[in-house]
């Protein structure tokens, strides 16, 4: 199951470099629109324009800036070693039939053919299973599930 993790944090550190190269893309691209923007005679709709694509330009470095967070994180969180007794940020949890790791929420992922599931510490599952030991038992949304796994 090692394994597997060391996988699940390639695949999720992969998918956020190509977010990352997408959206430093995104930023070149808004920025060559404005520099080559030229003012028409039209000035309202020119200043509505410009306007327009630096607020874009701010959102996409706002999502920039996030998604170099996350690889940070998920660079960090790659580099604890060993197995906790216990469920913490960082541990792969085998959950019934469902895989998460403790981490960020960045959604699913698809590795090997199997579904793994990322989310926070601070998600409502999160809270649950974090201190909890292998084997035990967590009630989430009125439904026992047991800790089959924890690597």
């Amino acid at each position: 199951m090692n394994e597997l993790k060391a996988k699940v944090y390639e695949t999720a550190i992969s998918k956020v470099k190509e977010k990352i190269k997408m959206l430093d893309e995104e930023r070149r691209a808004i920025n060559l629109g404005i520099l080559e923007d030229t003012k028409s005679s039209a000035g309202d709709k020119f200043e509505t324009g410009r306007e327009t694509m630096t607020q874009d330009l701010l959102t996409v470095e706002k999502q920039l800036k996030q998604a170099k967070f996350e690889f940070d994180e998920l660079c960090r969180l790659q580099s604890i070693k060993g197995i906790s007794p216990t469920v913490q940020e960082g541990s792969l949890v085998q959950l019934g039939n469902d895989v998460f790791l403790i981490s960020l929420s960045l959604g699913q992922l698809d590795v090997d053919g199997q579904k793994i599931f990322l989310l926070s510490e601070s998600s409502p599952l999160g809270q649950t299973l974090i201190g909890q030991k292998k084997g035990g038992e967590v009630n989430f949304r009125g439904k026992m599930m047991k800790i089959e796994g924890l690597f």
